[in-house]
């Protein structure tokens, strides 16, 4: 495990494997921000030696080896509600849950596009894969918002302004359009 693959892990909150035995072994991710996927791209070639094409904002890789060890390592279940935080963050270290924790946040963060809103985000499905992300966040001297149910999704905040500093610090994020607004937020703090 490396950097790229604890990223990789929180970044495919985001993804949906199509899984089909003896006929498909697919993942996708659709992500408006292209850059991003070529990011995801990247990692994938990079250390599961994986094919991956990029088409209308959606990245799609195919090959039954690497869903599998995909599917292994993330722990994916569906329906993602029940898609728990994979084993192997219970016992990293937090270098290694930043890492997790970004590519969590490039794909299923926040940050308003207007600067009078001081928050970022984390929505997710998955109750306890967010209570997992709000956890080590506390636990890292951050204070996000309870997990409240917004009728689609659970959701956390980070809102204060001091927080917001650190946890942009502590980021390791690959989503330029998604990090240089919640840098622009920043900005406007005194």
């Amino acid at each position: 495990m490396n950097s790229d693959i604890y990223y990789l892990l929180g970044a495919l909150r985001d993804a949906s494997f199509d899984i089909r035995t003896s006929k498909n072994y697919e993942l996708k991710i659709h992500q408006d921000y292209v850059p991003w996927l070529s990011t995801i791209e990247r990692i994938l070639t990079e250390n599961f030696n994986c094919h991956c094409r990029i088409k209308n904002s959606m990245l799609r890789a195919n090959g039954k080896e690497v869903m599998e060890e995909l599917l292994s390592i993330s722990g994916f279940q569906s329906p993602q509600s029940n898609w728990e935080t994979p084993e192997i963050l219970k016992s990293a270290n937090a270098d290694e849950v930043w890492w997790y924790i970004s590519g969590f946040w490039d794909a299923e963060g926040g940050v308003p596009y207007s600067t009078k809103w001081n928050y970022t985000s984390f929505d997710q499905k998955s109750k306890s894969a967010l209570d997992f992300v709000r956890s080590f966040l506390v636990s890292e001297n951050l204070r996000p918002t309870n997990l409240t149910y917004t009728g689609k999704v659970w959701q956390c905040r980070i809102t204060r302004k001091e927080h917001l500093k650190s946890f942009t610090l502590k980021l390791h994020s690959f989503h330029e359009e998604k990090f240089q607004r919640l840098l622009s937020l920043i900005a406007t703090f005194p």
